[in-house]
């Protein structure tokens, strides 16, 4: 059987990126699930996340306050 680990590189199975994420599995089913969702591949019929696009996905999420607003 050929190895593809090295084609894996970079590349979490959903549990362990929940996990490592501290997150749990439905909550990363979530995150695939929504329109501009985490991003993911299926191969050999496994869900695994890319971490370098989950981070830029996260990235992309970040939300700023309204700096003209004063706190109150």
């Amino acid at each position: 059987m050929a190895d593809v680990s090295g084609i894996l590189d970079g590349y979490d199975p959903e549990p362990e990126f929940a996990e490592a994420a501290k997150i749990g599995r439905r909550t990363s089913e979530r995150y695939r699930a929504m329109q501009d969702g985490l991003p993911y591949v299926v191969f050999g019929g496994k869900i695994y996340i890319p971490r370098e696009e989950a981070k830029e996905w996260l990235r992309s999420r970040i939300k700023h306050p309204n700096q003209r607003r004063k706190s109150a």
